[in-house]
Parts: C-alpha cells; sequence; structure tokens
C-alpha cells in the first residue's frame, strides 16, 4: 500500500528534513505540506491521506487544537522540539512522538509503527485500540521495499554493525538498523537480547549448552552481562 502523508509544520527545514526522510520509504508519499492548521483543514477537505506529521507549534491554531477540529482524523505523528506535550498528545491516539531534530532511524522506528497500525486495524465496531496495535508482524525495508515479516517466524537477529541480519524459518533478510532498536521493536514476552550481537526469539530455541543456545540448527553464545537473565527466562519460561 502507498501512504499518503501530509506535514502540517511552519518552519521550512523541519518540512524539508521530513520530505526527505519520506523518500526514503518506498511506501511512504508525501502528497503535500501545509504551514499552519487553517490551511491543513482546507487541504483535507479537498484531499484524504493517511498519515499527517503534525507540529505542536504554530501559528493561527496550535497543533492540538487543530486535532480538536477533525472529526475523523487519519494517523497522526507528532513533530516537535518540545518533549512537554508528549502524554497529552497520546489523548489523541496519536502513532508516535518524534522529537527535533529527527534523525532517519528514529523515524524508521516510526514507519514501523504506522504499517503495523494500518494493517492491523480492527474490521468491526467490536475492535479496540489495544487489539488495533497488537503486533504480529513487521515491515522490514529490504532493496528498497518493504517485506512483511511475521514475528511467529524470527528466529534470531544479528547485529552486523549498522545493519541486522533478520533470520527467518523461510529466509535471511539484511536490514539498515543497529541491533538496540531492531529489538525495542519486538515484543519483550517473545525476544531478548542474548548477547550484544544477538536478539533470539524464546519460542524457538532448541536448547542450552554451556553457554550457547541452539536455535534455527545455529549454535549463538550467551554474553556474560546476559547469562544469568537468560538461563532465568529460559529454563523458567
Amino acid at each position: 500500500m502507498q501512504v499518503k502523508c501530509l506535514i502540517i509544520d511552519d518552519e521550512p527545514l523541519a518540512v524539508k528534513v521530513v520530505e526527505k526522510y519520506i523518500e526514503e520509504v518506498d511506501d511512504f508519499e508525501c502528497v503535500g505540506s501545509c504551514s499552519n492548521g487553517l490551511e491543513a483543514i482546507r487541504f483535507l477537505n479537498e484531499q484524504a491521506v493517511d498519515l499527517i506529521f503534525l507540529d505542536i507549534n504554530m501559528p493561527k491554531l496550535s497543533g492540538m487544537e487543530f486535532l480538536e477540529t477533525l472529526k475523523n482524523p487519519p494517523q497522526v505523528v507528532i513533530t516537535t522540539a518540545y518533549r512537554d506535550y508528549a502524554v497529552e498528545s497520546y489523548n489523541y491516539d496519536v502513532v508516535d512522538y518524534l522529537v527535533k531534530p529527527i534523525e532517519f532511524p528514529r523515524f524508521f522506528r516510526m514507519v514501523q509503527k504506522v504499517m503495523n497500525r494500518l494493517s492491523i486495524r480492527p474490521t468491526g465496531p467490536g475492535g479496540t485500540a489495544g487489539e488495533a496495535e497488537k503486533i504480529d508482524h513487521l515491515f522490514l525495508k529490504v532493496d528498497k521495499k518493504m517485506v512483511k515479516v511475521f514475528l511467529k517466524d524470527l528466529l534470531y537477529v544479528e547485529s552486523l554493525k549498522d545493519y541486522v541480519m533478520v533470520r527467518t524459518t523461510a529466509e535471511d533478510l539484511i536490514v539498515h538498523h543497529n541491533l538496540h532498536s531492531f529489538t525495542d521493536l519486538l515484543p519483550q514476552e517473545d525476544f531478548m537480547r542474548i548477547h550484544r550481537s544477538y536478539t533470539v526469539s524464546l519460542e524457538k530455541i532448541k536448547a542450552i549448552n554451556g553457554n550457547q543456545v541452539e536455535i534455527g540448527g545455529k549454535h549463538l553464545p550467551i554474553g556474560r552481562n546476559y547469562q544469568s537473565e537468560v538461563k532465568n527466562r529460559i529454563l523458567k519460561g
């Protein structure tokens, strides 16, 4: 799917940064930018969008005041230089809260959240926001396309400096990410870091042999600083 994005921000430099990041994501398309909320309301009356990047401190209407005017808002990501509004923003069910200056790795983590939310929305009136956000897969950018990977198929993730190798039951994928930020995307109850270079699926561990785990036909080391927690979680699980 192509996610149509609108940027609402009165800072031209901030708009250019988000536009540039959007260009890096094949499934995202920037369909316009507005410098204030009134301009954005007129834009949305003429064209539907899937995602809004919204600044908070703007002339005429603040970001929060703008959200109050929308009856059926699209997905919203807050982009601001201020951390003070984070708690309040989640009352509007925003997808994410990005603090300027925004680095691309953080932006890409937001992309994962957007793709997951858009693809797991409730289909009936009984659905809830909590159900919508339950993650059973990730979209990973591989060779300029977004690849859907189900978490039940993920064996482990290996650090390759500025990249990670995501090993699944079907294939290996190389993704531009660091292991720390990638691990943050995974459900903590199902995955854990066992070494500075490895994060594994607890369910897929076949055996523990000394300071190694056997998973997917491979023997992966358990780091010294992780040994106690790893063995406790695996053996008690």
